[in-house]
């Protein structure tokens, strides 16, 4: 009788590991690389991870979670490396272990691209003895040996078109088999179940990239179960918070939130409530998150870089007119004679007006306005009226747009307002507060598309 008690308390150990081979976390959007290898050093950031998750908060012996990961990339943002250590126990059932990925990205434009991630770790599988109760403690059962690890891959792949991303994994690909005791009625295995986790996501940008409303969906499966998804909805304001919340079928639903204390460090929660039957009973889950970046964004700093080669070539591009002008007007004066100097004071004046509009023309499709208003002829931040394209917190959010404009042929330009530190980029400095109005009005007479607004510097 006490074997079989013995035996019965195994499997159920066993059962209950095998329901819980993927730990389930709720912070998974920020931390996909844990179960996708192809999300790794994918955002351009190095970054530690910690998290911990209780579930089932009204059960002795549920499930208990915890995570600590480690993501980066190259600088060439070709390769992209993580990995995680993890402990995972359920009852007397407990599993740990360790994995490490690595991620190629091929990009075949700015905005589109493929990724591929291999990860490869080895987990520890334990029966803890002390917490089986029997009659005779000195059981021989109680001896045997409930103690193994394997070792496993994982693979996943990652498609990348605009703000449109498709992703899948499989999580446990070589799906080993545990062997535990083999007294009594035979051995006490278990298998790895291959699993397949399919993800898609769509981020919409508002104010410019500053926040970013992503819906996504989900799906988990696996050779013996129903397919589990989860749908949401996750709203980010990158310098200050998230929050969004999702539905996990046949389980729970899911609330996320989440502070960015600092540049660097992040803190999230998560709260589960269950659905099923028994949600009142079994209580709710709690998961904590905290995630420390180092340095700057690789993609960030690589697209300011960007920058300032756009502006080298616009500056050489200018002075090499400049020089070729200014070489027609010597050989002209060269060649003249006392006669034709009225002539040529008249020709002269007709080529420095074409200087003038050429340096205009290479640094703005923005056409209309005098050589000395257009950015990049005035000096920043200098008392003026400045109809600006946007104005921002973050100067790296300034420079995006600023970017963004230069690639679209309109010259533009940084100041910082240093009564409110904000960033104004702006595209034309004026005199007077009628003439920016007028601009401002007209759009610069239908030559620009976006919202424009006046800042005046005293």
């Amino acid at each position: 009788m006490k074997k079989l008690f013995l035996l019965s308390a195994v499997v159920l150990g066993c059962w209950t590991a095998q329901a819980q081979q993927l730990p389930l976390i709720s912070n998974y959007l920020n931390t996909a690389y844990l179960f996708n290898p192809a999300y790794s050093g994918i955002e351009g950031k190095t970054e530690i991870s910690v998290l911990n998750r209780r579930q089932w908060t009204d059960i002795q012996g549920a499930p208990e979670t915890q995570f600590m990961a480690f993501n980066g990339n190259r600088d060439d943002l070709k390769f992209g490396y993580s990995g995680y250590a993890f402990n995972d126990q359920t009852d007397i059932v407990a599993r740990s272990g360790f994995y490490g990925s690595y991620a190629w990205h091929v990009k075949f434009t700015d905005r589109n691209s493929l990724s591929l991630g291999l990860g490869a770790g080895y987990v520890n599988n334990n029966i803890n003895v002390a917490g089986i109760r029997v009659p005779d403690e000195l059981d021989p059962v109680l001896f045997s040996a409930l103690n193994t690890g394997k070792f496993d891959l994982n693979f996943g792949f990652n498609l990348q078109f605009g703000d449109f991303s498709f992703g899948a994994a499989v999580p446990n690909l070589l799906a080993p088999k545990v062997d535990f005791s083999d007294n009594y009625l035979g051995p006490m295995q278990y298998h790895y179940m291959r699993h397949y986790v399919v993800s898609t996501q769509y981020d919409v940008n508002l104010q410019k990239g500053l926040m970013t409303l992503s819906p996504f969906i989900t799906v988990r499966a696996n050779e013996v179960t129903n397919p589990q998804v989860d749908a949401g909805l996750m709203f980010n304001h990158k310098e200050y918070f998230y929050v969004g919340a999702a539905y996990r079928s046949s389980y729970a639903v899911t609330a996320n939130t989440g502070l960015h204390l600092t540049e660097k460090i992040t803190l999230g929660y998560a709260y589960d409530f269950s659905l099923n039957t028994y949600g009142f009973a079994l209580g709710n889950s709690h998961e904590f998150m905290l995630r420390y970046t180092f340095g700057e964004s690789k993609k960030d700093k690589r697209l300011e870089n960007e920058i300032k080669k756009l502006k080298d070539r616009q500056r050489r591009s200018s002075e090499e007119l400049e020089d070729f002008l200014n070489d027609r007007l010597d050989e002209f004066n060269d060649e003249v004679s006392s006669k034709q100097n009225e002539l040529f004071e008249q020709e002269k004046a007709e080529l420095q007006s074409q200087l003038d509009e050429a340096k205009a023309e290479i640094n703005s499709r923005i056409k209309g306005y005098s050589t000395e208003q257009y950015a990049g002829q005035v000096k920043p931040g200098s008392p003026g009226y400045y109809v600006t394209a946007g104005v921002y917190g973050q100067e790296e959010n300034a420079h995006k747009l600023e970017s963004k404009l230069l690639a679209d042929g309109i010259a533009v330009d940084i100041f910082q307002d240093q009564n409110n530190m904000m960033y104004y980029v702006f595209i034309l400095k004026f005199p007077d507060y009628d003439s920016a109005h007028e601009a401002q009005l007209t759009k610069f007479n239908g030559q620009y598309n976006g919202s424009l607004w006046i800042k005046v510097i005293k």
